[in-house]
């Protein structure tokens, strides 16, 4: 193995390290998004109901990922449903259908959100975003609207996900086919980027924390916080939104699905393109 490309390995290993490092002082996934954010802040006084100190429910079991060698993933989390499959440079993780009739703001979210996503998951985003950069995806920067509106960067990453039908069929879709414009009814037709989310500070223990672990995870409308987004501009007015779920595509609601994220190599640029074309 080439020196670089051994380096590579251990930086993204080290990335990993860093991460689960940085959350496992934050809330079990699977909580609200309402109750995680109340849980990284402390609270201001102390809780009056024993019941507020039970820990959250454990999460439903959503059987193997469906996956063609289930024995070459690796598991990223021994508590949660996420595994790297480094032989084809995926993530792979679980989570179930939505209903998905409200206007979207989610592809994938945390439970507590269901109501305007597609899935809901049981995984840390912050883990997920260590696992794309252990496959060579490279984080751009989320959404930004000041002075101007920019659309997130990042890596291009392909969604598919998988589930069975009531047969026990295997079923598979592309994510962008169980999404659809709310006016047009025509499905999405751009991938999602690894944004990145970014972090923001503790003030009582100095700690950092990572912003999408709030359940901005796989983002349908521009967010500054979330993990993959959309790198069109996307309104997040309620009356303004653009993308509802797809009936025609979406499995029943509660079916677990398995969603395998791939980043997709960089295109090369034409002054790339144009030099090679010189050489040649």
């Amino acid at each position: 193995m080439k020196r670089s490309t051994l380096l590579r390995h251990w930086m993204a290993l080290l990335a990993i390290l860093t991460l689960t490092a940085c959350f496992c002082a934050y809330p079990q996934a699977g909580q609200p998004a309402a109750q995680a954010q109340a849980a990284a802040k402390p609270a201001a006084e102390p809780a009056g109901d024993a019941a507020d100190d039970e820990p959250p429910p454990k999460p439903r079991d959503l059987g193997p990922p469906l996956v063609d060698d289930i024995k070459a993933l690796r598991r990223l989390d021994p508590a949660q449903a996420v595994w790297l499959d480094p032989k084809n440079k995926q993530v792979v993780l679980l989570g179930e259908a939505c209903k998905a009739t409200y206007p979207l703001e989610f592809f994938a979210t945390l439970r507590g959100r269901d109501y305007e996503s597609v899935v809901v998951v049981d995984v840390r985003p912050s883990i997920v975003h260590a696992g794309l950069l252990a496959v060579g995806a490279e984080p751009g920067h989320p959404a930004r609207f000041e002075p101007k509106f920019e659309p997130p960067t990042g890596t291009e990453v392909q969604i598919d996900v998988r589930w069975k039908d009531r047969s026990g069929k295997r079923q598979q879709a592309r994510a962008q086919e169980l999404i659809r414009n709310i006016k047009t009814k025509k499905m999405l037709d751009v991938n999602w980027v690894f944004a990145g989310s970014g972090f923001w500070v503790d003030e009582t223990t100095g700690k950092k924390m990572y912003q999408g672990d709030s359940g901005d995870f796989i983002s349908v409308l521009n967010l500054p916080t979330a993990t993959l987004d959309l790198p069109v501009r996307s309104f997040s007015a309620i009356e303004s939104r653009l993308f509802e779920g797809n009936p025609d595509r979406l499995p029943p609601e509660g079916t677990p699905v398995t969603i395998i994220l791939t980043p997709k190599p960089a295109k090369p640029k034409k002054a790339d393109r144009d030099g090679a074309a010189t050489k040649s």
